[in-house]
């Protein structure tokens, strides 16, 4: 079964659109959350994964960081575990 991804973002964000351009090219499903007008959860989200900025990414239940967080992770190879459930 494939690991969840979910991309917390906002419309205009760049890297937001860069990081949803990565996991289609990895044909990785994911789910999008926008927080435009969701300051209340955007707030919630900051204080639980340290993070200010969007995108926040989670694969599974593991929060990965931004764009280039993920993009690292990636090109190291570590983005592959990841997705297949290992740490």
């Amino acid at each position: 079964m494939p690991v969840p991804v979910t991309i917390y973002r906002t419309r205009l964000c760049p890297y937001c659109v860069m990081a949803k351009r990565l996991f289609d090219r990895l044909h990785v499903a994911y789910t999008e959350v926008y927080l435009d007008d969701k300051d209340d959860l955007r707030n919630e989200l900051s204080r639980r994964f340290n993070w200010q900025t969007v995108p926040m990414i989670v694969v599974g239940e593991q929060f990965v960081g931004g764009y280039s967080d993920v993009a690292e992770l990636d090109r190291s190879g570590k983005l592959a575990r990841l997705l297949q459930g290992a740490a």
